[in-house]
């Protein structure tokens, strides 16, 4: 069932006349506020999920990366590309934990407009993370590659030379494709909830 659907059945119940209800479960304005924003949570539950794998995947990464940092910690040439990780995947950890509680204030309590701002600001985050990845990709990339290679088969990457700097050089064209591809197709669900709020505020203005 889509969301047009939803909104179209739930303008049908709004605008039907109290004398085609039951008396025992007449429509007032918080029943239909609290279907609305339950229909605007299980059309971003997909993005939930998202959130908390990410958070799961990022904290088990933080575990191990500390554990390698502490066994290299005297040798600059793993230890800063660890570092590196490490301060990625916590940053990584508290915007998942921040996004989780932005989507914890989609909820009946909070009016309609407060919670339109909170999947404006889900929209701007989303942005934010997608422009990063330009950057991020080629750098997280060279810094894996280092310290797994260490960690699994006790290699030193340095000792290749010109195939790490070439392995970053196309990252970055990776990146770029990325970066491409989530832009032209962005979260379709939170765009999708914003314009279901604002023709619920419209109804609820009625």
């Amino acid at each position: 069932m889509t969301i047009d659907m939803d909104l179209q059945e739930l303008q049908t119940i709004w605008n039907s006349p109290n004398k085609e209800l039951d008396t025992s479960i007449k429509i007032n304005k918080t029943l239909f506020k609290e279907v609305s924003i339950r229909q605007v949570r299980s059309n971003l539950a997909e993005f939930k999920f998202s959130n908390l794998f990410e958070l799961v995947a990022n904290l088990i990464f933080f575990v191990l990366l500390t554990g390698f940092f502490i066994d290299n910690y005297t040798l600059a040439k793993f230890s800063v590309p660890a570092a590196f990780l490490i301060l990625l995947s916590l940053s990584s950890i508290i915007f998942n934990g921040y996004q989780l509680y932005l989507y914890s204030r989609i909820d009946s309590r909070f009016s309609i407009i407060e919670t339109q701002r909170t999947i404006e600001r889900l929209k701007y985050y989303e942005r934010l993370d997608t422009n990063i990845l330009m950057v991020i990709i080629p750098l997280f990339a060279s810094a894996f590659l280092i310290v797994a290679a260490k960690a699994f088969i006790n290699f030193d990457l340095y000792s290749l030379g010109n195939v790490l700097i070439q392995f970053t050089a196309g990252s970055i064209v990776v990146a770029a494709i990325i970066v491409f591809f989530l832009r032209k197709f962005p979260n379709k669900h939170l765009q999708e909830s914003i314009s279901f709020l604002k023709e619920i505020k419209e109804i609820e203005d009625q």
